[in-house]
């Protein structure tokens, strides 16, 4: 793998399939190519998936000497847009003042998962209060020990907050841990794997990835023995996303999904703040869904390109 080359493209990847997800106007024609259209929009949710894993993956790489020096600098990656995307929802009069408090500090999320607004956001930000930790296991142990280790862990903790607890509003982000988990482990093997098996891995997750995403996590969702567990399924599809995209970027540039990737963070913020209320008042004009798409497609990247800050062109999840 040679994430750290690649990892732009691949993050416009995955920005690209949430906004699908959450915008992109689904046809029920019976047709086969609408067909794996819908099935693409439908587990768009994948680019969050994906994020997770590059975080985690780019993770392995920081600067963790200083923690407080390290989390400020995350902090200030990630939370000024957040802050800003929560002072838009006051004014327009989606959150009241305490509300917004409330998700600034991670309240919110804690209480409603992924009914808090941009919840994202503060699960990223608790899992960087982690990393120092973690890195000190990784620093010890073997890889592949320890992602045994923490999935053994984890699978206990998650069991017993099914059967022992009622709101499993957090499972959004407890059961994208693995994929962090994973992304920790495989960055310790970045340049070591051989371009033709990684192409025949990619390959062949992808294909078993479509398949059980297919079955557990398009038109019905997994949710036994854990709920939300179709998260972890989905698993072997996004790592052949992943790995495609890396031997693909790899040999060829991308400057479309170069340019999204840059900006990934701007796209998922003001996509769920402006995406529905400008699809609605574009289509009131164009009277067709896919124009609107495009229409709002276009400009929330460029509003995602005038407010984004990070000089360096690196994404600001990934950034060490």
């Amino acid at each position: 793998m040679e994430l750290k080359k690649t990892k732009q493209p691949i993050m416009g990847i995955a920005a690209l399939l949430i906004i699908l997800y959450h915008l992109f106007p689904v046809s029920r024609s019976s047709d086969v190519v609408s067909g794996v259209i819908r099935f693409i929009v439908m587990t768009g949710y994948i680019g969050v998936d994906i994020f997770f894993f590059m975080t985690g993956y780019m993770a392995y790489y920081s600067d963790t000497s200083n923690y407080f020096s390290y989390i400020k600098r995350k902090f200030l990656h990630i939370y000024p847009i957040f802050i800003f995307c929560c002072i838009l929802y006051v004014i327009m009069g989606k959150l009241s003042i305490t509300k917004a408090v409330l998700t600034v500090f991670g309240i919110e999320f804690i209480l409603n998962g992924g009914g808090s607004m941009i919840w994202f956001i503060p699960a990223i930000m608790a899992f960087y209060l982690a990393v120092p930790f973690y890195l000190k296991l990784v620093r010890k142990m073997n890889n592949i020990k320890l992602l045994i280790i923490s999935l053994v862990i984890w699978s206990g903790i998650m069991l017993a907050l099914e059967n022992f607890t009622e709101n499993h509003s957090l499972n959004i982000f407890l059961c994208r841990l693995p994929i962090i988990f994973l992304g920790l482990c495989l960055a310790g093997y970045e340049g070591k794997w051989k371009l033709n098996v990684k192409a025949g891995v990619g390959v062949v997750l992808l294909v078993v990835g479509i398949a059980l995403n297919y079955n557990f996590g398009y038109m019905i969702k997994l949710g036994f023995p854990i709920s939300d567990i179709f998260y972890v399924t989905a698993i072997p599809y996004v790592m052949g996303i992943v790995l495609c995209a890396d031997v693909l970027f790899a040999k060829l540039k991308s400057y479309i999904f170069s340019a999204l990737g840059k900006v990934s963070l701007e796209l998922y913020c003001l996509q769920m703040v402006f995406g529905s209320l400008i699809f609605g008042r574009a289509i009131r004009y164009v009277n067709s869904s896919l124009v609107a798409f495009f229409i709002v497609f276009a400009i929330i990247f460029i509003l995602s390109k005038l407010i984004h800050t990070d000089n360096k062109g690196e994404f600001s999840f990934t950034k060490r």
